[in-house]
């Protein structure tokens, strides 16, 4: 497994980490690292946590992660299934002092600096940044030395302006990782994406991680700020989402496609965390822009 503290690597030619990532499908685990994280997908779905928060992902997702703060990306099952799909993605680190300490306390730079300290709990970007981002992002794997630098920073600068973004793990959220519970929260998550559609017993998670019921849950609890359930429910959802954008599956299809028994309990648990009923989501999606 890859350790929960990931070593970025800065070319001699720049003074952050810029890759261009194409692979069958994502590899590294839940980690973290003391560099800033800004991420355009362009193409890749799966499933996304960034600290306490779990949903779905897409192409167009744009996410600024700040030091730290722990997160994991896992593609959707057919990514590791089947050949001939892969993943793409613009990924950039940097240091929090990789312009010198105090660069970010101008005064020219107060918008962006407030994104910076605001992307401690992640930021994700909504698509009216991703139509004009895009282009920029590509130009930064184009461009060398100070123009890239250039476009980097009004990237920043762009995205500081921006009132389509959205913070995404909880204030009270904590990074309480230690590196040896890595292998424990990376085989807790693949077996719950790759079994959240049938009956997920608790007892037998913990038992697959060597614990008891007991000390999992506290375990699971302190170290991803969710619970159990609440991460089992969330990535139920998400996949309920994106079946909700197809016209052709029904709702009873779609609940018991997600791991669901019950309808009425499926409606409760979308409601909760989606705000709105699964039948105004799907109206919301279809809806003329």
């Amino acid at each position: 497994m890859d350790p929960i503290l990931e070593k970025v690597k800065v070319s001699a030619e720049r003074s952050f980490a810029l890759k261009e990532e194409i692979l069958p499908h994502i590899k590294i685990g839940w980690h973290f690292h003391p560099e800033y994280e800004l991420t355009l997908f362009t193409e890749s779905t799966g499933q996304r946590f960034v600290g306490d928060n779990a949903a779905h992902f897409c192409p167009g997702d744009l996410l600024l992660i700040g030091p730290n703060l722990p997160h994991y990306m896992r593609n959707d099952p057919s990514y590791y299934e089947r050949a001939g799909q892969r993943i793409r993605a613009i990924v950039v680190h940097f240091h929090p002092g990789f312009l010198g300490d105090g660069f970010f306390d101008s005064v020219e730079l107060k918008a962006m600096k407030e994104m910076l300290h605001r992307s401690s709990r992640g930021l994700l970007f909504h698509e009216p940044n991703y139509l004009e981002m895009r282009p920029r992002m590509e130009s930064l794997l184009q461009s060398k030395g100070y123009e890239q630098l250039r476009n980097l920073l009004d990237i920043l600068d762009q995205l500081s302006r921006s009132s389509h973004d959205e913070e995404l793990a909880s204030v009270g959220f904590q990074n309480t990782f230690r590196k040896h519970d890595s292998d424990r929260i990376d085989r807790v998550y693949d077996y719950l994406l790759s079994h959240f559609q049938n009956e997920v017993s608790l007892s037998a998670t913990a038992a697959m991680v060597n614990m008891n019921t007991s000390a999992f849950c506290k375990f699971f609890k302190k170290r991803t700020g969710q619970t159990f359930t609440q991460i089992l429910n969330e990535i139920r959802i998400g996949h309920a989402c994106k079946l909700l954008m197809r016209e052709e599956i029904s709702m009873a299809q779609i609940c018991y496609q997600c791991g669901y028994s019950s309808q009425n309990y499926f409606n409760r648990k979308f409601r909760d965390i989606k705000a709105v009923s699964p039948g105004d989501y799907r109206k919301e999606f279809r809806r003329p822009a």
